[in-house]
């Protein structure tokens, strides 16, 4: 970003010391003060890199180290008058000044000012990382209060407080915090430590909710499993779903054993590895594997490796392949961790690199699939079960080289299939750099083998001076292949692995595609929920959770446009959120909207509380029973959803969910049974799903399965009866689905969707600025170009939960969903109706935080958060606008966006 003229230097003269001109400028992120026509180059590098605060105003102070006090009256006159917080970036002074000019700038400008209390050291995206010792960090300072430690890293991950200060894990070992995580290594006097510890810090990111632990150092003694150990004993329960390692340098292992299988037996826990060094950056790193001197080698295909303990039952020897990246551009996946290449054959990613093969009867799969990578040489493997098949397969092998990237292109090394984990020539160069054969070598006198490197044909230019697209590989000739061995007795393939395919694909849709050769097979479809009649979940026998609800007397009405007073809500189990306020009341009485069968339970509805004053609409009528009969069908006419009854809402009710969660296997059994075996290979994968004191394995299953059902097309039924607040089968389906939402992680920032509000929705928008939405509310983190509607809805999420891993695929795939659960409020932010000329509408909400509302559901909206929120949806909406939209809704999942929240 350009720098923007300077502005007008406002000079002041102290006692004693020649005049000071300072003066402001924005540059990139931040704003820079200095001395007149004196911006100091560390200045200007640390604002154009630094990451943008969302919450504070970012100013960089570029003063000489002498500059004295009464020169801090000029820069408080400088700093901008607005009623964020200030984010200070000071270089050059000890913790005790930095902490002075903080409190100082705070009780003088009577606003929250955060500064570094130790050295800034600057991290890979934008990262600031703050340490000097025990107790450094980033410090809020507030008028009138004393100093609050905030953090240890900007801008700060979910895990960045357990992991701040250095502490020894041996005698000889050493546990360093550095801005992307923790580095374990041996503590050894006098060796390279510093060094690597200075790239650690600059070009490992610091991933918001990946926590980051290098194990070992280049150059020092082996580390012990022993310290990897005491640090995790030592970590969180709740951040050990996050951690994510990876081995920098030597490390004591049982003979034979890999690192991340060895962990998963110490640890008695299910270990992720990566097989690399994250580098780039912080929401979607590369990973590069890390040569025996620290150097980077090639970009790993596989990303995340778990393991399972041997006590597991679930364990297997081949570690299962939880996420990876596309081997070439374009190619399209037909499978987990396979993408059609051509209609004789597939490209499957596996650990130690990539593996060319026909969709069915692949040699060697257990092999290749168990083979380890090797930081200094990539694995291409093709298929070589007969000779005619070979060749094709060699040469489909040969032309994927040729498409790879230069620096993993110059690590590859093709091996047929059937030589995997066999003792082998190999032959590796630097990655980037050139590899040349010899002077006057004769290929005719020394003939090369399929498991020698077929790089030394090629000359490379360094990365960094040619572009990958000006990348000339000429083709790769290979002396005839071997005669085929006498077939093996195949292996099969690891049937736990998530991303690991049960043997090869079906022929049909990978070996036959249309005649065209574009198309993808279509998908098969998602196993979804048995609706009838209402849409809701089918019947088969009358559900008996029966209702355990309180009665309470409606709240007083607030002096400034709450939502009005109305029956208390069943104790809920929503991680992180609020408790929601009471919704307002509806405009009018409006029947219930849908057909519904037998309902579990059957309550009486509480009078409603008073109408605040400055509601003009009449109070409605209480909610009739609807036990043992239909409710009437909804008008189309637009209203406020009314306050569900005890028994009608899908928060979870204090008996627990045993009744809800046995009432969904037996009436579902069906579609649960489908879905239950996919899904529990999911679980099984990811510690964060593992059973609690709280829930049963059982339990976490059910609720899963019952997030993958409602994902599906049908679930729409669910959210829409639930906006009524009717009472039927829908709800303990629903008590689930909240339940199995709390496992997934959470969402904090914009997120958006679009909708197309009538004019009397604008309406009851415009009458009413507070809003609790009881159903479900989807919405997406990014833009999306499948989505239609000429207003876009932007709310700023504290508690949506991210639902990537329990995605069914398919026509009701969504990428980048996000899912608010039943009872979370909203503020009206901003209204902005589409203009005649083509200008998109406009809808800006911010979720409420649970210091928001009091005990009698009453809400004190903070003007400041308004304004925050405001503030950062709108830099979204900016952002988003200068770049097409991504991610993709599947066309049977479309409908579940667009219905504003809080209104039926």
């Amino acid at each position: 970003m350009p720098a923007r003229p300077p502005m007008p230097p406002l000079a002041r003269r102290r006692r004693g010391t020649t005049d000071l001109a300072l003066t402001r400028q924005v540059v990139g992120n931040a704003l820079v003060v200095h001395p007149e026509r004196r911006m100091t180059a560390e200045a200007q590098s640390m604002a154009m890199s630094v990451a943008a605060d969302p919450e504070h105003e970012m100013v960089v102070l570029d003063l000489p180290v002498g500059v004295p006090v009464s020169a801090w009256d000029s820069v408080a006159e400088l700093l901008p008058r607005h009623r964020r917080g200030l984010r200070l970036i000071l270089g050059g002074r000890s913790r005790e000044a930095t902490a002075l000019t903080g409190q100082w700038l705070s009780e003088r400008l009577g606003r929250t000012v955060v500064a570094p209390d130790g050295a800034i050291f600057r991290g890979a995206g934008g990262t600031l990382f703050v340490d000097s010792g025990k107790g450094s960090g980033w410090v809020r300072f507030r008028p009138g209060r004393a100093p609050e430690w905030e953090a240890k890293r900007y801008p700060r991950p979910a895990w960045d407080e357990g992991i701040t200060n250095a502490w020894p894990t041996s005698s000889t070992g050493m546990a360093d915090p550095i801005p992307g995580g923790v580095w374990i290594h041996s503590a050894a006097r006098g060796g390279p430590s510093g060094e690597h510890w200075s790239r650690l810090v600059t070009g490992m990111p610091c991933q918001p909710e990946v926590l980051t632990v290098v194990l070992g150092c280049p150059g020092e003694p082996p580390l012990s499993l022993d310290d990897v150990t005491r640090f995790w004993r030592g970590l969180d329960e709740r951040v050990r779903p996050q951690v994510r390692f990876v081995r920098y340098g030597p490390v004591h292992l049982p003979r034979g054993e890999s690192l991340g299988q060895a962990l998963a037996d110490l640890l008695d826990s299910r270990v992720v590895c990566y097989p690399g060094m994250p580098i780039g950056s912080p929401s979607s790193p590369d990973l590069y594997t890390v040569c025996p001197d620290g150097g980077l080698g090639w970009q790993s295909f596989a990303r995340e490796l778990g393991y399972t303990p041997r006590t597991d039952p679930a364990h297997r020897s081949t570690p299962a392949l939880l996420s990876h990246r596309a081997p070439v551009p374009g190619a399209e996946q037909v499978a987990p961790a396979v993408y059609w290449y051509t209609p004789d054959a597939v490209l499957e990613v596996v650990q130690s690199g990539l593996w060319v093969r026909p969709p069915e009867d692949a040699q060697n799969a257990a092999a290749v699939r168990a083979e380890p990578a090797r930081p200094e040489e990539n694995l291409l493997a093709f298929d070589a079960g007969d000779e005619k098949r070979a060749d094709r397969m060699r040469r489909l092998a040969q032309d994927v080289l040729a498409r790879l990237d230069p620096a993993t292109r110059v690590r590859a090394r093709l091996v047929p299939a059937t030589e995997v984990s066999r003792e082998v020539l190999r032959i590796a160069g630097p990655a980037g750099g050139q590899l040349v054969a010899p002077a006057g070598a004769s290929r005719a006198a020394s003939p090369m083998s399929e498991a020698e490197s077929v790089t030394d044909t090629v000359r490379f230019a360094p990365v960094r001076d040619e572009p990958e697209a000006e990348v000339a590989t000429p083709p790769v000739t290979e002396a005839p292949a071997p005669p085929a061995p006498a077939p093996e007795t195949p292996t099969p393939a690891d049937p736990t692995a998530a991303n690991t395919p049960v043997g090869p694909p079906a022929a049909g849709p990978v070996a036959s595609p249309p005649a065209a050769a574009t198309e993808a097979p279509e998908p098969p479809r998602p196993v979804a929920i048995r609706l009838e009649n209402s849409a809701m979940p089918s019947v088969e026998e009358p559900p008996a959770p029966p209702a355990r609800e309180t009665a309470a007397p409606g709240a007083t009405a607030p002096e400034t446009e709450p939502p009005p007073a109305g029956p208390a809500k069943p104790e809920a189990s929503r991680p992180e959120p609020p408790e929601s306020p009471v919704p307002p009341a509806p405009e009018r009485e409006s029947p219930a909207p849908e057909a519904v069968p037998e309902p579990v339970s059957r309550a009486e509805t509480p009078n409603p509380g008073p109408v605040p004053e400055s509601e003009s609409a009449p109070q409605a009528a209480p909610e009739p029973e609807v036990a043992g009969r239909a409710a009437p069908v909804e008008t189309a006419e637009p209203r406020l959803q009314p306050t569900p009854d005890p028994a009608a809402s899908a928060l979870v009710a204090g008996h627990g969910l045993a009744e809800e969660r046995a009432w969904l296997r037996r009436t579902l059994s069906a579609d649960f049974d489908a879905m239950a075996h996919s899904t529990s290979r999911i679980l099984s994968e990811h510690p964060g799903f593992q059973a609690s004191e709280s829930r049963s394995t059982t339990d976490v299953l059910a609720d899963a399965v019952a997030v993958r059902l409602h994902l599906a097309e049908r679930g729409a039924a669910v959210d829409r009866s639930l906006r009524s607040a009717v009472n039927g089968p829908h709800v303990p389906f629903a008590r689930c689905v909240v339940s199995g939402l709390s496992r997934l992680p959470s969402h904090r920032g914009a997120t958006v969707f679009a909708a197309s509000p009538t004019s009397a929705q604008w309406e009851l928008y415009r009458r009413r600025r507070l809003l609790t939405d009881w159903s479900f509310l989807h919405s997406l983190t990014e833009p999306s170009a499948d989505q239609v509607g000429e207003v876009d809805v932007l709310v700023w999420s504290m508690t949506a939960r991210r639902t990537k891993l329990l995605e069914t695929g398919g026509d009701d795939v969504v990428d980048n969903r996000v899912v608010f659960v039943p009872g979370t409020s909203f503020k009206v932010l901003e209204l902005a109706e589409p203009g005649s000329d083509g200008a998109r509408g406009r809808i800006l909400l911010r979720e409420l935080a649970e210091s928001e509302v009091d005990d009698e559901g009453r809400v004190d909206a903070r003007e400041a958060l308004d304004e925050l929120a405001t503030s950062s949806l709108l830099r979204c909406v900016e952002r988003w606008a200068a770049a097409p939209p991504r991610g993709a809704v599947g066309e049977s999942a479309r409908a579940r966006f667009g219905a504003l929240p809080g209104l039926v």
